[in-house]
This record gives structure tokens, C-alpha cells and sequence, in this order.
């Protein structure tokens, strides 16, 4: 992969990872259960997306465990609404 698609795909999965984590904090704080489903439904396709791309990107050491680490969180608190829901 050369270099300038390798970084775009970074970027891409980054801002990914934080769209999900943004659905699920918008989920965890709503009030209304149709603003809750469709947040945390968000969160998942962000999440299935991130998991997706997240093996196939070429990442340095340092971004690796960064995004590892937001995946990690952002399915963690996917498993968090379930258990409430």
C-alpha cells in the first residue's frame, strides 16, 4: 500500500472509532429509548467497520495499540448497553 493511502486509510479508521465512541456516548446519556437504539445501533456499525479494517491497515506500533485500545473501550461499552438494555 503506498504511503499517502496508508495514512488516509489511518485517519479514516481513527475518526471511525471515535464516531462510534461519540453514538455511544450519546446512547448512555439519552433519555428517549428510540434516541438510545438508534445511537447504539450507530456504535455497532461504527464498531462491525472499525473491527473490519482494523487487521487490514497498515499501522505503526504506537497507532496500533492506540486503535486496539479504542476498540477495545468502544466494544466494551457496546456489551455494557446490551447488558442494560
Amino acid at each position: 500500500m503506498n504511503p499517502i493511502r496508508a495514512r488516509t486509510s489511518t485517519i479514516i479508521l481513527r475518526n471511525e472509532l471515535r464516531t462510534g465512541l461519540t453514538f455511544a456516548t450519546i446512547a448512555e446519556q439519552a433519555t428517549d429509548e428510540d434516541k438510545i437504539n438508534r445511537n447504539r445501533e450507530n456504535a455497532r456499525k461504527a464498531c462491525r467497520s472499525a473491527r473490519q479494517f482494523i487487521g487490514v491497515t497498515p499501522l505503526s506500533a504506537s497507532e496500533s495499540v492506540e486503535l486496539h485500545e479504542k476498540l477495545e473501550e468502544l466494544e466494551e461499552r457496546l456489551r455494557l448497553m446490551e447488558k442494560a438494555a
